[in-house]
């Protein structure tokens, strides 16, 4: 059986969408609100931007992305202060990176001071090793994000974390690694940003985690899934898997629409467009996405 709307919609998803929750300050018409600024993971491009930095970035703010949002690989060979002249020059703010489990473990305070250079406001740590998912480990994390944030937190930076699906499995007594993360970080300084793709392939109620922690949720990656979710058990079939159903926003199957809706609940300031595999040419993937998450209504 095919996934379709209604499977991710939910039952607490329809019916917020049903009340017509606000997003945004303004009281607008449920159905006329739109997302203002869209930004892109820089993963995204990391095939473009190992062939020509520059030349992709001027691409990604032709194409009309307002921000980025980057990762380690962008800041690795060159000095902060380089990368950050470059998105000056072109017109590209920084809100967020990546860093990898190491950097914000073991050196935040360097991190801090990559960060603060380069303008960013969160610090999100994207991925843990598959050795490290226990319950216990869990609780491991939570307590390293906490003291990172009080690292990063004199620049005004705070940290973030962000999911895959393996953060939805049942470690005992219906707990997740998720459930741990938002119940032992510190509210006020560390957010979550949401994959929306990882967590419907998890076949999560997306709104349901709103409602049970609301606001913190202050960004989100915006990629489409078309078809069934289905296990892989390497990294050949993590591609292939991913090849098959992640797609281009708005030529999938994923309520985005409702997602957004509830906005105000989640907490949400940042929409970041990210195809772990994007198809070619690039420009073109890229720019498909953008065009829908603007043309979303909710």
């Amino acid at each position: 059986m095919t996934l379709n709307r209604r499977h991710f919609l939910g039952a607490s998803g329809a019916a917020m969408l049903l009340a017509g929750c606000n997003s945004g300050s303004a009281k607008a018409t449920a159905g006329q609100r739109r997302v203002q600024q869209v930004g892109i993971q820089t993963y995204t491009l990391r095939e473009a931007l190992a062939e020509d930095f520059i030349g992709t970035f001027q691409m990604i703010k032709d194409v009309g992305y307002d921000y980025v949002e980057l990762n380690g690989r962008n800041f690795a060979d060159r000095k902060p202060s380089e990368l950050k002249a470059i998105l000056n020059d072109i017109g590209l703010p920084s809100p967020i990176t990546h860093a990898d489990y190491s950097s914000l473990a073991e050196r935040p305070d360097a991190l801090a001071d990559i960060a603060a250079e380069l303008g960013c406001k969160y610090v999100v740590l994207p991925f843990i090793a598959e050795d490290q998912r226990s319950l216990d480990a869990y609780k491991a994390h939570a307590e390293m994000l906490n003291k990172a944030s009080e690292v990063l937190k004199p620049n005004g930076i705070k940290v973030g974390y962000h999911n895959h699906h393996f953060e939805f499995f049942d470690l005992g007594n219906s707990v997740t690694g998720m459930d741990i993360l938002l119940s032992d970080t510190d509210p006020d300084q560390v957010v979550f940003e949401l994959d929306l793709f990882w967590a419907a392939f998890a076949r999560q109620d997306i709104v349901a985690w709103f409602q049970k922690h609301p606001g913190r949720f202050k960004m989100c990656h915006v990629k489409d899934m078309l078809g069934e979710p289905r296990e892989f058990r390497s990294a050949e079939e993590f591609f292939a898997v991913i090849g098959s159903l992640m797609k281009n926003v708005g030529e999938g199957e994923l309520p985005f629409e409702t997602y957004f809706a509830n906005n105000d609940l989640a907490g949400m300031e940042y929409f970041i467009v990210e195809h772990d595999a994007p198809p070619k040419p690039f420009r073109n993937s890229i720019e498909t996405s953008l065009t829908n998450v603007r043309g979303v209504r909710f």
